[in-house]
């Protein structure tokens, strides 16, 4: 899909009607409607029709509220045709529209992945800007990709790729934090500061895995996953001896996290 000057909601409808989709209705309401809104709407479609994944976007993602509810629905690969989705999921809603807009996005898994892989910039949009409400075995994903992470970790440090060693410990890190707060109940933010991951564990009881000058440090790391990063400190590319501390921090903190 390429945006033109109908802008985003021109564009989609173009979109999905060259899918022989039924046009969507642009229902309006003046109340607004608020984020809370859409988790309601969310909850209610995970437990109808199992998606892949729900995202919010537009306004109430990027505010917390606006005019209407922007959802992205994500189905798995079925043999149904996209226009026979479409339709059931505007029946499931259909409790919500006295309430409130939506306008839902139907895509398949594959179609999502085709048209992210081409450039969407649409889909960039919702990557950047919107809030995703649910997403199927999350918490596992979380793990998996942890344990991926730590192992690239290690083999990059063991083929002297010291800088790609440090990124991805912080990244083994970062999402096996993430892991382990949202199985307590946390949503999930764009949160990037071990440090920070830390001190929101610390709510939901969960003790610290990492002394204060290794949060520090590999806080550092992701500062400066760029060239030339302002405020980098240690400057320069990392040593052996820096992408060993690197790999042996996340190597205990995953094993105390999972």
């Amino acid at each position: 899909m390429i945006l033109s000057g109908k802008g985003v909601r021109g564009d989609l409808r173009d979109f999905w009607n060259k899918r022989n989709r039924s046009p969507t209705i642009w229902d309006r309401r003046e109340s607004m409607v608020t984020v809370e809104d859409a988790k309601k709407v969310a909850q209610h479609l995970v437990k109808t029709m199992d998606p892949v994944c729900v995202i919010v976007f537009g306004s109430v993602a990027k505010t917390g509220k606006g005019e209407d509810i922007d959802l992205l629905i994500v189905t798995e690969d079925k043999e149904k045709d996209l226009k026979t989705i479409d339709s059931e999921v505007h029946k499931l809603l259909k409790p919500f529209y006295g309430d409130f807009a939506i306008d839902p996005f139907v895509v398949p898994r594959l179609v999502l992945r085709k048209h992210f892989l081409q450039g969407s910039p649409f889909l960039r949009l919702v990557q950047r800007e919107g809030r995703c409400l649910y997403m199927k075995d999350s918490i596992d994903q979380w793990f998996r990709q942890a344990r991926e992470d730590m192992a690239m970790a290690e083999c990059l440090f063991n083929n002297k790729y010291y800088r790609g060693a440090c990124y991805h410990s912080q990244q083994a890190i970062e999402k096996g934090m993430k892991g382990v707060l949202i199985k307590k109940g946390w949503e999930l933010e764009k949160v990037h500061s071990i440090r920070l991951l830390t001190s929101i564990a610390q709510r939901y009881g969960i003790s610290s895995v990492m002394q204060e000058e290794d949060m520090d440090f590999i806080d550092s790391i992701y500062r400066g996953r760029y060239p030339a990063e302002e405020g980098l400190l240690p400057i320069g590319e990392p040593t052996m001896e820096d992408a060993m501390r690197a790999v042996k921090i996340a190597s205990d903190v995953i094993r105390k996290l999972l």
